[in-house]
């Protein structure tokens, strides 16, 4: 498909990009939401919707950047998660102050959502980026940025609550260790995967691995306060970080050439 104003870009793919834009904010809105429902299941649910909306980010980082932006993915991947930090603490922020904790997530998305519309028109219309889908891949980058953040925020306190999150992730420091995580979940698929075969599922689970594996270490993370969640979401990041990356191993080995286990060259020359 040539590049033009689809949705999908110059990348389509045989999932529906406004699919994976209903997973990433429906999925991560009700993770965040449930983090409070119990002590063990609340950070759990939370911490898969941060998956969710992983997934849903590396799909827009791999059609903006299949437009010849290929190394431009880290530094459109770190602007984006640096919108999605300020988007999570403005939206629980104000929650506080207008004592509607009830608005923080969804407040917090349309913050980061405006922020990476904002930079995409600067982007387009002043520094003259002629990429038909530039707006849209960054605002929904960003919204992903922010709702991955707050939602393994969510899952480390068991709370979107701004006093939870403040007291046990941004004093602790760990808001610049997910800052890291999710940029590296974000964008590390498509730079992974990227080349004349590039195909979006083996992309996809690329990213599904890359989110178990942030969901991991936010399990991790986790055991600062205590209890028996921390645990759950540990073992349930490694086992999905487990079947998404071995259904990832098997993808590339199936649409490979060739397969070799180690660096060496062949025997004889083929």
């Amino acid at each position: 498909m040539s590049a033009g104003g689809s949705a999908d870009g110059a990348a389509a793919g045989a999932i529906d990009s406004n699919h994976l834009l209903i997973l990433g904010v429906v999925g991560a809105l009700i993770g965040i939401y449930l983090s409070n429902v119990n002590d063990i299941i609340g950070p759990v649910i939370a911490g898969l919707g941060g998956v969710c909306a992983i997934v849903w980010g590396s799909d827009a980082i791999r059609r903006v950047a299949s437009y010849g932006l290929g190394t431009g993915v880290p530094s459109i991947g770190y602007m984006s998660l640096s919108v999605g930090v300020i988007g999570a603490l403005t939206g629980i922020t104000l929650a506080t102050i207008l004592n509607i904790p009830l608005i923080g997530p969804i407040s917090g998305l349309i913050v980061a959502v405006i922020i990476g519309a904002v930079i995409a028109l600067v982007a387009t219309k002043i520094v003259g980026m002629k990429i038909p889908i530039m707006v849209q891949c960054t605002i929904e980058i960003a919204g992903a940025a922010m709702l991955s953040i707050l939602a393994f925020s969510s899952a480390v306190t068991g709370t979107y609550d701004m006093a939870a999150i403040y007291e046990n992730v941004v004093a602790h420091g760990f808001i610049a260790v997910f800052f890291i995580l999710c940029t590296m979940a974000i964008q590390h698929p498509f730079n992974a995967c990227l080349g004349p075969n590039e195909d979006q599922v083996r992309t996809l689970k690329c990213a599904a691995s890359t989110a178990f594996l942030t969901m991991t270490i936010t399990g991790l993370i986790s055991s600062i306060t205590g209890g028996l969640g921390w645990f759950v979401v540990f073992i349930v990041g490694l086992i999905g970080w487990i079947i998404a990356f071995r259904a990832f191993v098997q993808a590339s080995c199936s649409d490979a050439a060739s397969t070799r286990w180690a660096g060496l060259w062949p025997d004889v020359e083929q």
